[in-house]
């Protein structure tokens, strides 16, 4: 066990120092079991089944075996042991986008506050129903926005949380594209033209669908206007989208996060707060940030959780790109 490391993480979380002990004798306890009644290498050359036999032992309650677990993450994040993160998240019951959420809490706001946000709206997992998911995330929406400053929720939102890689195969064609040419105007061009043929082919090219598309190059590609590319969601449901007869329902038919999706069909208070819509514009970006290797800004301009229509983001663009064009 690396117990000074771990110290030095949470440590750096600014957690406190009861907290601290806490952590330690959790992590403690499970390397003694591995070394001495599993005969294995100990904690850090654990995997789930050593995870799930100490638990099996252990005679202590549900919360108690959380806050365990919490503490397993830990040192898996301080150890960069990134098995022991996933294991943890399996039992935790977790998906990735939970995962994602709770170390970019730890990187930006600390262990303690980290552990209040994400308690807010209660238990949650990712298998929770949308309607429970909404629930929790205006709790957790309520909590993260009276505990830090716009900017730094903002930076926590948009920091990629659905682990959207700028170098997946699809982006580094974007990147080669721009490398080409120069002129991201093109690379703009190419997505609107690649989504028009994905409605076409799948509602028809004289349906109201494609129409909507075609006169839009916003949607799912982006349009340039001076250094910022706005970008605009496609419908989750397209077709009950351009049928609906009030706002709301169009909202409703707009969205495609299942966390918030369900709150739309409430009044105002019970929605989740539209700066959660920073996590939309945090996708968004990766491709550009794939082609320019770098960092990008990005703002919310319309949401759904605000009232508008649909929602669109503004990509600014690095001064390269225009000089380059």
């Amino acid at each position: 066990m690396q117990e000074g490391i771990l110290r030095k993480y949470l440590k750096s979380r600014k957690t406190k120092e009861s907290t601290i002990d806490e952590y330690v004798i959790y992590v403690r306890k499970i390397d003694d079991f591995l070394l001495n009644e599993k005969n294995s290498l100990g904690i850090d050359k654990s995997y789930l089944k050593d995870i799930q036999a100490f638990l099996k032992q252990w005679k202590t309650d549900k919360k108690e075996k959380q806050v365990f677990l919490y503490a397993l993450k830990s040192y898996g994040l301080a150890t960069d042991n990134r098995n022991m993160i996933a294991n943890v998240n399996r039992l935790l019951g977790k998906g990735t986008w939970l995962d994602r959420f709770e170390e970019t809490l730890d990187e930006f706001v600390g262990e303690e506050l980290r552990r209040k946000i994400i308690e807010a709206g209660g238990p949650i997992k990712q298998s929770a129903s949308t309607a429970k998911k909404a629930v929790w995330t205006k709790c957790m929406m309520d909590c993260l926005e009276a505990n830090v400053d716009e900017k730094t929720c903002k930076k926590i939102l948009t920091n990629n949380l659905h682990f959207k890689s700028p170098k997946s195969p699809s982006f580094k064609k974007l990147k080669r594209m721009y490398e080409k040419t120069g002129n991201i105007d093109d690379v703009l061009k190419h997505l609107h033209e690649k989504w028009k043929r994905i409605i076409g082919d799948r509602y028809g090219y004289d349906s109201p669908e494609y129409k909507y598309v075609e006169a839009d190059p916003t949607i799912e590609a982006g349009k340039r206007e001076g250094p910022i590319v706005y970008v605009s969601k496609i419908p989750y449901q397209i077709k009950e989208f351009l049928e609906a007869k009030d706002d709301k329902t169009k909202r409703y038919h707009y969205c495609h996060c299942g966390w918030v999706r369900d709150s739309l069909k409430k009044s105002d208070k019970e929605q989740v707060s539209p700066a959660f819509c920073y996590c939309s514009g945090g996708w968004h970006k990766v491709p550009f940030e794939g082609i320019f290797e770098q960092s990008l800004e990005v703002d919310v301009v319309k949401s759904v959780l605000k009232g508008d229509e649909i929602c669109t983001f503004a990509i600014h663009l690095p001064e390269k790109a225009i000089n380059e064009k």
